[in-house]
């Protein structure tokens, strides 16, 4: 199989990268009002956000809070909270999120025309398929009758059956007494409605429950309820977190300690790894974990298998900080926490203390940047970290903000929407002064790529897809050189590249080859248009150099090697043998190409050097099939294409075959060079 290399993507980001607002209308005019909570959608094109703006899109209406889809690679902003017919809602609509396979969103609001016969008079979930425009109201009881309370905060089951929601309507179940609100499930094939925040007993809470987040695989949703009823031993006289299974109904508490002992704090902010294997959430307790002191509330992260409980808002080297921290949000690989915090000491000059700033640590480095500022390093000077959304990826963050001067030209002095790119913003000072790359490669089926960078440094990964994604800080900016090299099946091909970062142009460097190295097997290697260096190893290789001037190596075994277009070389570098390494050469052309004999083995020809090939005399070079005196030691049989080695001329040693030249060309001393 050829091994693959291509360049997919090159970009050397610039600040208007790093930072963007979100809540903007599709021509980059800023909002007239205030934008809110904001969720990405599973493929992390789209972002929901909330706005009160009445300048987003063309249906200019009354100052309620809208849902609105906003397309990050087109800027394009569509109105979501909108009946079957397309009219804008006639009450405030907020909390969208979207199904995993983004067709469906589900929001909730007060609007009484999303869908006909809405006479309750309540905040309501509505479910609307954004392919067709149809809209379903949602938080209704078994039967689809209404209900007498609101709800809100509703998500849909990664498999799109189910929405669970919050609400403190006392007719969404049978036998509802506890004047509270609630955790429900409902399943939107049968209609059926089931309330979670119950004991394993199936009896309701004695406080509030809010804010459900379901597991990745649909089968645990967890809460904060203010219930001490829910499980036996809850003293606290605080919210806790708890974890319901919806298919056993047992429920245990995760905001205790290690042993289980509960936290002597409010616990609520829960959210769910990607795996489900472990929980975050955000507690003022002091007990859960060993010396917490600083009266604060910090953010956790709770193993469900293990139990084992750790605090994961601190600074770079662990130590506590000394601020309000919440909002915890982990991305799909576990990695990186981002979170909100007023601490001026999570990052040095951190702040000042008043201000809620938006972090992102690396759990595995301990790093933490903050990321609620500008390009060019100005702190944010306003509240940032409210409705945090993270892409799938983990790159990017949207978040909600007062600040004015994290882009240019915010002058609303609103509450605006705002997508950070994570990874840019840990390197803002290198992006600002032209010196940050990021660049995607196709790899084909290759199962490693690697690239030396040229000032020292080699990152090497492992593709996925057939693409492998890079990045890189240089210590200045120019033209750089780097080398990239594709690893499959033992055979690697090396191609050298330039970087031109003043125009953001990479492209394949012409003034240096690029190396195809095969297996320790039989391989076939192609070159391209380019010069090549084609090493062939161990085995019986075949070789095609194409275009350009390439320099062929067969090594061991019988090659068959042709070098096409261009002035190519064909090396000899190892061990003569009569019957295991005689090449076969296909379009040797005297005008153009030569033949390297390496001098280790082929030891009578005299010095010479890879980097400085010699030329062989005129007198070791004889055509016919024999030696005819002593100084003959490359005797070449036109007749026959046989090229052989003479170590001693008409000595005693036999002559030995290297090669046959297939076309049976003309052959002169000076197609041959010593190496």
């Amino acid at each position: 199989m050829t091994l693959t290399l291509t360049i997919q993507s090159f970009s050397r980001p610039t600040a208007a990268s790093i930072v963007k607002r979100v809540s903007v209308t599709g021509d980059g005019a800023e909002a007239n009002e205030r934008s809110g909570a904001s969720a990405f959608s599973a493929d992390g094109r789209y972002a929901f956000f909330e706005s009160r703006a009445s300048n987003l899109d063309a249906e200019a209406g009354p100052l309620d809070w809208d849902i609105f889809r906003k397309d990050l690679v087109t800027g394009e902003v569509v109105r979501i909270s909108t009946n079957t017919a397309g009219d804008m809602g006639n009450g405030d609509s907020f909390s969208a999120r979207f199904s995993a396979d983004g067709r469906y969103a589900v929001f909730t609001s007060r609007a009484d025309n999303l869908v006909a016969g809405d006479v309750n008079g309540k905040a309501d979930i509505f479910l609307k398929d954004l392919v067709t425009g149809q809209v379903t109201l949602v938080s209704t009881d078994g039967n689809r009758w209404q209900v007498s309370g609101d709800s809100g905060q509703a998500l849909i089951s990664p498999d799109g059956r189910y929405v669970v929601f919050e609400s403190d309507a006392p007719d969404l179940v049978p036998n509802d007494t506890n004047n509270a609100h609630d955790i429900f499930i409902k399943d939107l094939f049968t209609g059926a409605v089931a309330r979670l925040s119950t004991s394993k007993a199936g009896e309701g809470g004695n406080g509030a429950s809010r804010s459900a987040q379901i597991s990745p695989d649909g089968r645990y949703v967890l809460f904060e309820s203010s219930a001490s009823n829910l499980v036996s031993g809850d003293d606290n006289g605080n919210a806790d977190v708890f974890l319901k299974d919806v298919l056993t109904g047992e429920i245990r508490r995760i905001s205790t300690d290690i042993s289980g002992a509960e936290g002597n704090g409010y616990s609520y902010q829960a959210r769910f790894s990607a795996d489900g294997r472990s929980v975050v959430f955000t507690s003022s307790a002091s007990n859960l974990v060993s010396g917490d002191t600083n009266g604060d509330y910090d953010v956790f992260q709770r193993d469900l298998a293990t139990g084992a409980i750790v605090r994961l808002s601190t600074s770079g080297t662990g130590i506590e900080v000394h601020g309000w921290s919440e909002e915890p949000r982990l991305s799909q690989d576990g990695r990186y926490l981002f979170f909100a915090s007023t601490a001026n000491d999570v990052v040095p000059g951190g702040g000042d203390g008043t201000v809620y700033n938006l972090f992102r640590k690396d759990l595995l480095t301990g790093e933490v940047v903050r990321l609620s500022t500008s390009p060019e390093g100005l702190p944010a000077d306003g509240h940032t970290g409210y409705g945090i959304d993270v892409s799938p990826d983990g790159r990017y963050v949207l978040v909600g903000s007062w600040a004015s001067n994290l882009v240019p030209g915010d002058t609303n002095g609103m509450y605006d929407t705002f997508l950070i790119d994570a990874t840019l913003m840990k390197h803002a000072p290198a992006v600002m002064a032209g010196r940050y790359v990021e660049l995607r490669l196709g790899t084909g089926s290759a199962s490693s790529i690697s690239i030396d960078w040229g000032d020292g440094a080699i990152d090497t990964v492992s593709p996925s897809g057939g693409s492998a994604g890079f990045s890189h800080v240089f210590a200045s900016s120019g033209v750089q050189n780097a080398v990239a090299t594709v690893v499959e099946d033992g055979r690697s091909w090396s191609v050298p590249y330039t970087m031109d970062l003043a125009s953001g142009q990479m492209m394949r460097n012409p003034a240096m080859t690029d190396t195809l190295t095969g297996s320790h097997g039989s391989d076939r290697l192609n070159g391209d248009l380019w010069g090549n260096r084609i090493i062939g190893r161990n085995g019986s290789d075949r070789i095609d150099g194409s275009s350009g001037n390439d320099i062929l190596w067969g090594g061991t075994g019988n090659d068959s090697l042709k070098g096409g277009d261009g002035r190519d070389s064909f090396v000899f570098d190892t061990r003569p043998n009569k019957s295991s390494n005689v090449d076969r050469v296909y379009d040797f052309k005297s005008r153009d190409d030569s033949i390297w004999l390496d001098n280790k083995y082929f030891t009578k020809l005299g010095s010479g050097s890879a980097s400085k090939p010699k030329k062989v005399k005129a007198d070791m070079f004889v055509e016919g099939n024999k030696a005819l005196d002593a100084e003959d030691r490359i005797v070449y049989d036109r007749k026959t294409g046989a090229l052989y080695y003479d170590q001693d001329g008409t000595g005693s040693k036999a002559q030995v075959k290297i090669a046959t030249i297939t076309t049976k060309t003309k052959l002169y001393h000076h197609d041959f060079f010593v190496v």
